[in-house]
């Protein structure tokens, strides 16, 4: 499974990449400078490791009063954080 979060900017990725590598067990997460994307590559316990990386998310999302982004699971596009 490969999730992408789109972030305004390299500072926020730099955030959000060093918050995932602290908080989970993840196999791969990368940070692609041309789409501003943080992408996260999940191979063991995929519907367990998703539901870990959406908490994190909005919790990242709320706690650093940004705004709503985009968040693509496997070529599925959502908004995260959105009321």
């Amino acid at each position: 499974m490969v999730v992408r979060v789109n972030v305004i900017d390299e500072e926020a990725a730099l955030g959000l990449v060093e918050r995932l590598d602290r908080e989970l067990d993840l196999q791969a997460v990368l940070f692609d400078e041309t789409r501003l994307q943080v992408c996260l590559q999940v191979q063991k316990n995929p519907d367990h490791t998703l539901v870990e990386i959406l908490n994190l998310l909005q919790s990242w999302l709320r706690d650093g009063g940004r705004a709503p982004t985009k968040v693509d699971i496997d070529d599925h596009e959502y908004v995260l954080g959105a009321r």
